[in-house]
């Protein structure tokens, strides 16, 4: 910054009390200390403009601290700095919040960072003596706000973290344009589900089978207990009620009932590849507990549904378990449970054998595709408006970067001037 001489001696108004005489010195860093005499007021003021991550480029407001030296504004926050002002035989510590030169406050001002200090122990200020001490930082950033090197000041300050909150902002671009990145590939994605879910609309529906007339016996096994025995299957409604479903009705070793077996209606693949298996004759509900006809295993009538992500990994014994329910005793008792698995994974297989098992599940992609389209369209609007904010974050975060990187003595953009200036 370049040298400017001020009036080394000035004389500072302070309404309904006098004046104070002060002696001012420009320092390092854009501060201006002022040495104080006036009634009961002798000690040094020092004027930091207040340069902080995140604020503007260039400095808009002060703090004033109590006491000598170039140090931070909190370094000495147990310790006495130089001269620290003496005001009604009290000792003032500390420092002052921000301050707008031009807009400035007419009530209590100081914070909680203005105390007494004495023997290591912070001490609340009396009413007068921070009346006083008030007064007297009024007049001297009134004064302060006069200068004519305000603006070098300012940009003096601004120079010294230039260089840390440059990096800081272009570390803080990155971030947002790597996310816009992530958010643009997002985007494309959802946007090509929703051409995905719309082709699946236009497919012309596949022909199913009508419900098999003859019952078929089915063994069901226990991966501890081995062959559970056998039940009968009888098919009761195809693509009925849900589509892509087959209800059937279930007799023997212990089990009667109707079990509805689909594709897994809660996934949100467009094609669906899972298994949901329904306890009781289902409907177009997309969300039911207790079903009629629902299926008694060992006595005990069940409620919910199990549904699997995937059917390729369904055999006789696997999943172990599926975690049956009863509506009035939550989990059913551990050999029901089992039973019921067994019979599950039993039907699982027998629906995924199926000859008409793609237009099942076609059935049942066309019969979610309006659900799964609203929330697709749900999800782009809300990318769009993040993608928008992210791209927006990154050009004001690099913006803030070459202004600041202007900033840094020796950049050969230190001569242009500051946006913020």
């Amino acid at each position: 910054m370049p040298v400017h001489h001020l009036p080394e001696r000035v004389k500072l108004p302070l309404p309904g009390i006098g004046s104070a005489d002060a002696r001012v010195t420009v320092l390092e860093r854009g501060r201006v200390r002022y040495v104080v005499r006036a009634p009961h007021v002798h000690g040094t003021f020092v004027v930091v403009p207040d340069h902080i991550a995140n604020g503007p480029v260039l400095p808009t407001t002060v703090a004033v601290q109590f006491g000598d030296g170039l140090e931070p504004l909190g370094s000495f926050y147990r310790e006495h700095r130089p001269d620290e002002p003496v005001v009604h035989g009290v000792r003032v510590h500390g420092w002052t919040g921000h301050l707008h030169p031009d807009d400035l406050p007419t009530g209590w001002f100081l914070g909680r960072y203005a105390v007494g200090l004495s023997n290591g122990i912070h001490r609340e200020l009396t009413r007068g003596t921070r009346r006083r001490v008030e007064a007297v930082i009024l007049a001297i950033v009134t004064h302060w706000r006069s200068l004519p090197c305000r603006r070098d000041l300012m940009v003096t300050a601004a120079r010294e973290k230039a260089e840390e909150y440059a990096e800081h902002e272009g570390n803080l671009a990155a971030a947002a344009e790597a996310q816009a990145v992530e958010l643009e590939q997002e985007r494309q994605a959802v946007r090509h589900r929703l051409c995905v879910l719309a082709g699946i609309l236009r497919r012309r529906p596949r022909p199913v089978q009508a419900p098999q007339a003859e019952p078929v016996e089915l063994p069901i096994e226990d991966p501890r207990r081995g062959p559970l025995g056998q039940i009968t299957v009888r098919e009761v409604a195809v693509n009925a009620g849900v589509a892509g479903s087959v209800v059937y009705e279930v007799t023997g070793a212990r089990v009667t009932g109707r079990f509805t077996v689909g594709p897994n209606r809660y996934r949100p693949e467009p094609i669906p590849q899972g298994i949901w298996v329904a306890y009781g004759h289902a409907s177009d509900r997309y969300y039911e507990d207790e079903r009629a006809h629902a299926p008694v295993v060992n006595g005990v009538r069940l409620s919910g549904q199990w549904d699997h992500n995937t059917s390729g990994d369904i055999t006789p014994t696997a999943p172990d378990t599926i975690g049956a329910r009863a509506p009035s005793r939550g989990s059913a008792p551990y050999a029901t449970e089992r039973r019921t698995a067994a019979v599950v994974r039993t039907l699982a297989l027998h629906y995924l054998r199926r000859p008409d098992l793609a237009a099942l599940r076609l059935a049942a992609a066309q019969a979610n595709v309006p659900h799964l389209r609203a929330d697709a369209r749900r999800q782009l609007s809300e990318v769009k408006k993040q993608l928008a904010i992210e791209e927006r974050n990154a050009r004001r975060h690099r913006a803030r970067e070459r202004e600041l990187r202007a900033l840094v003595p020796g950049s050969p953009y230190e001569d242009l001037p500051a946006a913020a200036a």
